[in-house]
């Protein structure tokens, strides 16, 4: 199993991937019936912009609001980046669930260095 922060998952639990990102099902390492979702980001795929994400993501971490996935935590390594997010109904397609995040993402982003 790997372990991201209080999270963990194998790699065998793949939910699906993209041009930058990996996600795989995970559960917590003590509440093992708290599964969630993820997303391995690869800080290579990543533009200078997008790696710069730390705030606004943790800004997101605190949003909490029934049409927005739920980020529970998020782990930064050397080459990596993890999201550990709400885990949503299988009938979702998590492509367009994680568009949306980065939308949202990049909105606050927008409006951040907009108003300064």
């Amino acid at each position: 199993m790997e372990v991201v922060g209080d999270f963990e998952y194998s790699k065998r639990d793949l939910v699906g991937h993209g041009a930058f990102a990996v996600v795989f099902r995970g559960r917590h390492r003590q509440k093992t019936d708290w599964e969630v979702a993820i997303k391995s980001i690869n800080k290579k795929n990543l533009s200078k912009s997008q790696i710069l994400l730390g705030k606004e993501i943790k800004i997101l971490k605190e949003l909490q609001h029934e049409n927005i996935v739920a980020l529970y935590d998020v782990q930064e390594l050397p080459n990596s980046v993890f999201l550990v997010m709400e885990v949503v109904l299988q009938w979702w397609r998590p492509r367009r669930l994680f568009a949306r995040l980065y939308r949202h993402i990049l909105r606050i982003i927008w409006t951040d260095m907009h108003h300064k």
